[in-house]
């Protein structure tokens, strides 16, 4: 998994007339304090470029060269003193195509005691970044940068720059993310909701497609051996218990998983959207879910029924909460509790999720057989266990008209034992009534499947979207407000 820090771009200034015109020559060194203050506190969860204190604009968009060359994934604009708008503007348009952020701040804790003129000197960027965001509107109307209020030591300042920087370093990363189909979406039942139009979702999140096929993974299958295939056999034996289906279908699902395993990382894929049937499956002689489980583990995200949208949310999840991710619907609910059920057949969470004192099976499918499907396996091999309580965030693109848009769920999954359904699941309770959450389904709609992460990233990914400019709908906000 990617564990990189993410890169911020530091741009701090003001007009050099305070301290050349009017005589203030301490200030340039007390706003150079107040920035070292403001860089140590970002260096705690991110790489800073802080190239000089601005004070025109070729001091601006020198600034904006050296940060580009960089390639940070975010820059902060934070106004140290008066900065006027022909110093934002050459930073702005040196810049690029980097997201920034308005950090609206001042140099002074409260308004108490007696400030010397030095001192207040160093609050005057308040008032300009009130200007700024009335200029750019004259501007570009079309100009889009984020916006953080609150003094440099107040916490929730830093959280929400560190939420901007984590976002940013997401969206970064999933530009050029490879995810393949493999075979192709869903072909045996439809779901029009899942069905992908490629083009836009390239267009708006700058990943790659590619496909990959049956004949791909039966070539590496020929090339197991059956020590290999023993050996992980006894392996899955030694770790879990086996439930239902017999040896010889577990070796053979163990054949398919390191097939699997080798046929992604030899393409260098990090996403991979399967569809069991109707072709695969029967064909291999044995269902994916082991080598599913296994490539999540290894911090592929795995998607079933050929889902792009919810491969490429799971990316951003991934790499939000650097945890494996779970493909997950809604299945089952329980009203008393504000429960809902979820999950789905079989390698759509890694075992490394698993309930901590728990042990997973390996179980047949919930059909019980497959004797009525032509080819093997009679019963089929995939995990079961429910994954760890805690936080969750649920997250899906929804192709909505024209464009794709953001829907997010947050909530806990529940601490609860496993139940007997023969696959990986989660109970999520989220924040608010079952009555609401699935209304808000309707009314806006949404892919009825989801990644879910077991961490609280509902901040970054609302800064995802807005980076990404892509509309987002809140399943699980408390008041009608937050939609």
């Amino acid at each position: 998994m990617n564990t990189t820090k993410p890169k911020i771009g530091l741009f701090a200034g003001g007009i050099k007339t305070y301290w050349k015109d009017t005589g203030m020559l301490q200030l340039p060194a007390a706003l150079e304090e107040d920035i070292s203050r403001l860089r140590a506190r970002l260096e705690e969860f991110c790489e800073v470029v802080y190239p000089h204190l601005c004070t025109d604009e070729d001091d601006s968009a020198q600034a904006a060269r050296l940060m580009r060359d960089a390639k940070v994934d975010l820059t902060v604009m934070y106004h140290s003193t008066y900065l006027d708008d022909a110093m934002s503007c050459a930073f702005l348009t040196e810049l690029g195509t980097t997201y920034s952020v308005l950090l609206h701040s001042q140099g002074l804790p409260d308004l108490d005691g007696n400030p010397s003129a030095i001192d207040w000197g160093r609050c005057w960027g308040v008032n300009s970044a009130v200007q700024l965001p009335g200029s750019l509107k004259r501007l570009w109307p079309g100009f889009r940068f984020g916006y953080v209020f609150g003094h440099l030591d107040n916490p929730q300042t830093i959280r929400e720059l560190a939420q901007y920087a984590r976002a940013a370093h997401a969206v970064n990363n999933l530009k050029g993310s490879k995810i393949a189909f493999l075979p192709h979406r869903s072909a045996s039942v439809p779901m029009y909701d899942t069905f992908p139009d490629e083009a836009r979702m390239i267009g708006q999140t700058g990943i790659k497609l590619r496909f990959l096929y049956i004949a791909d993974l039966i070539k590496h299958m020929t090339e197991v051996s059956s020590e290999e295939a023993e050996k992980l056999g006894d392996e899955m034996y030694d770790r879990y218990e086996v439930a239902e289906p017999p040896r010889e279908e577990v070796i053979q699902s163990c054949r398919v998983a390191i097939a699997l395993e080798r046929l992604v990382l030899s393409a260098g894929v990090d996403a991979l959207a399967i569809d069991m049937f109707p072709g695969l499956t029967p064909h291999c002689g044995a269902l994916p879910a082991v080598g599913m489980a296994r490539l999540i583990d290894r911090g592929i995200v795995v998607t079933t029924e050929g889902d792009l949208s919810t491969a490429v949310t799971g990316l951003i999840l991934k790499d939000l909460a650097k945890k494996p991710v779970h493909f997950w619907e809604n299945l089952a609910f329980d009203n008393a509790r504000n429960w809902v059920f979820g999950g789905h057949e079989g390698g759509s969470a890694g075992f490394t999720m698993a309930k901590k004192g728990t042990v997973p099976r390996l179980r047949n499918t919930q059909y019980v057989d497959f004797r009525g499907t032509h080819g093997k396996p009679d019963l089929g091999v995939l995990p079961e266990f429910i994954t760890n309580p805690g936080p969750v965030t649920l997250l899906t693109l929804y192709h909505a008209g024209q464009d794709y848009e953001f829907r997010i769920a947050c909530g806990e999954s529940v601490d609860t034992p496993p139940r007997d359904v023969h696959f990986e699941h989660t109970i999520f309770k989220p924040r608010i009534p079952l009555r609401e959450y699935f209304r808000r389904m309707w009314q806006h709609g949404t892919c009825h499947h989801f990644a879910l992460t077991h961490q609280d990233v509902e901040g970054e990914v609302l800064k995802a979207a807005e980076v990404l400019n892509i509309k987002i709908v809140d399943l699980t906000a408390r008041s009608n407000e937050q939609l």
